[in-house]
């Protein structure tokens, strides 16, 4: 028996079709499997929708690539990553180069307090509608995260702006 996961195959088809732009943007599988530790076919298994090992008829298990394959792709392909970058946006995160990384500061304001009660009053209301129903269940989890990655977001730009007081 399989563990319960909490990554929806909808997410993992989104890694896939990742996974496929990086590789036909770094040139292709037969250039890139001489560059890596795995083969064309394996590759071919990572960027294919439809490729699964059959372990189950009722739920297939697709094939998703390696993080580190997936870094030595997104280096190939250059530019933005893809793969890593679409990871990272199922994380509620989005990919930013790191000499943009780091907002200038500025002094706080009274919007900044108001932005953080917005932001914290999603978390709130995001579980209080999860719960209706008596149980938070994946979707309702992933839309409570995103919520709360959005007030941490609003919490770290207080913390940098702090010190302009």
């Amino acid at each position: 028996m399989r563990p319960i996961r909490n990554i929806l195959e909808e997410e993992i088809l989104r890694l896939i079709g990742a996974t496929e732009a990086s590789l036909k943007r770094g040139g292709g599988l037969s250039t890139f499997a001489s560059l890596t530790r795995v083969t064309v076919a394996t590759l071919s298994k990572y960027a294919n929708p439809n490729a699964d090992d059959e372990e189950d008829d009722d739920k297939p298990r697709r094939y998703v690539i390696p993080v580190d394959i997936a870094v030595e792709a997104d280096r190939r392909a250059g530019g933005k990553p893809i793969i890593i970058g679409e990871a990272a946006d199922l994380l509620g995160y989005e990919l930013i180069p790191k000499s943009m990384a780091r907002p200038k500061a500025r002094k706080v304001t009274e919007g900044d307090a108001l932005d953080l009660l917005a932001e914290v009053m999603d978390v709130v209301k995001a579980i209080r509608d999860a719960k209706t129903d008596g149980r938070i269940d994946a979707g309702e989890r992933k839309a409570i995260e995103r919520e709360i990655r959005e007030a941490q977001r609003e919490l770290d730009e207080l913390l940098i702006n702090l010190p302009e007081g």
